[in-house]
């Protein structure tokens, strides 16, 4: 078969496969509900905690996450209400949706050369890359929406790698043949997408924003966000400064480079880079509860 008979075959059988619901890989219901309700700063708390502690799962991850050294609350807490009241509400929404895709993304990418452990701590520290970025520059996202983006900006992966294994040799070949393409250029040539495309499709069939959405869509190629670009800036750096420090190296190696835009779209000064780059120990060091649970 050619490649581009090959590649067409592999989406259609992606496009099957995302148009039936089950064989998709399940993110909680509630998830993309309880970050919607946790996004609107006027939401009724109690409301907010009851449906929260229908899922057991995450109620125990957040009274876990709430007492641990990460978040280092003033006093016990005891309920998902009092989480909300002491934390706030950006946090436990960052702890709902750690907790709702740990299942999603702590999980082996033979095909990508990454272990679960590594997709996990990769997919945490650009959480935590893009929230940092979000508050260093106020007004340009939501940092509980740059948390989120940040978390599932790799979720295509998930459903990309068994039909990545199917061309994986001729991938291998054509970037050793071809080193100046992008690893994406190249996975969308033999499999119909790459993998933020995907994921991009999955977060629309799982309801989640717009915004977050495109931001997911257009990691790596920021110039082309079409909602909120500061936001689509933001993922894009932080999943390059966290490749660069090691955390995250798949089969596409350093084959994306910084995006000059991005950087313009934020303002991003040298040593706001070599701030990020120097915090980088610190932060895994920080995230030892979040990879936990």
């Amino acid at each position: 078969m050619e490649a581009a008979e090959q590649s067409a075959a592999i989406k259609a059988a992606i496009d099957k496969r995302l148009a039936d619901i089950q064989q998709l890989p399940p993110m909680p219901a509630m998830a993309s509900r309880i970050y919607s309700m946790a996004s609107n700063p006027d939401v009724d708390i109690k409301a907010l905690a009851e449906e929260i502690t229908r899922d057991p799962a995450i109620t125990a991850a957040i009274i876990k996450l709430s007492n641990s050294a990460y978040y280092k609350p003033t006093r016990p807490i005891r309920s998902v209400q009092e989480a909300i009241v002491t934390l706030g509400l950006e946090t436990v929404a960052n702890i709902v949706m750690v907790a709702a895709s740990r299942g999603l993304l702590k999980v082996n990418l033979d095909a990508y050369k990454i272990p679960a452990t590594e997709m996990w701590d990769h997919s945490l520290l650009v959480a935590e890359l893009s929230g940092a970025l979000a508050r260093m520059k106020k007004g340009s996202a939501p940092p509980d929406v740059a948390f989120t983006a940040g978390l599932l900006h790799d979720i295509g992966k998930v459903t990309l790698v068994s039909y990545f294994q199917q061309v994986y040799r001729p991938i291998a070949i054509e970037m050793e043949r071809n080193p100046s393409a992008t690893f994406i250029a190249i996975e969308e040539k033999y499999l119909g997408y790459n993998h933020a495309q995907l994921g991009a499709r999955l977060l629309e069939i799982w309801k989640f924003p717009p915004d977050l959405v495109d931001a997911v869509r257009n990691v790596y190629t920021p110039e082309k966000a079409q909602v909120n670009k500061a936001l689509c800036a933001i993922i894009h750096i932080a999943n390059l400064v966290a490749i660069a420090g090691g955390v995250g190296v798949d089969i596409g190696g350093l084959s994306e480079k910084l995006s000059g835009q991005a950087l313009a779209a934020l303002k991003m000064t040298d040593s706001e880079m070599e701030a990020l780059y120097s915090h980088l120990p610190e932060l895994l060091e920080k995230l030892v509860d979040l990879r936990s649970i």
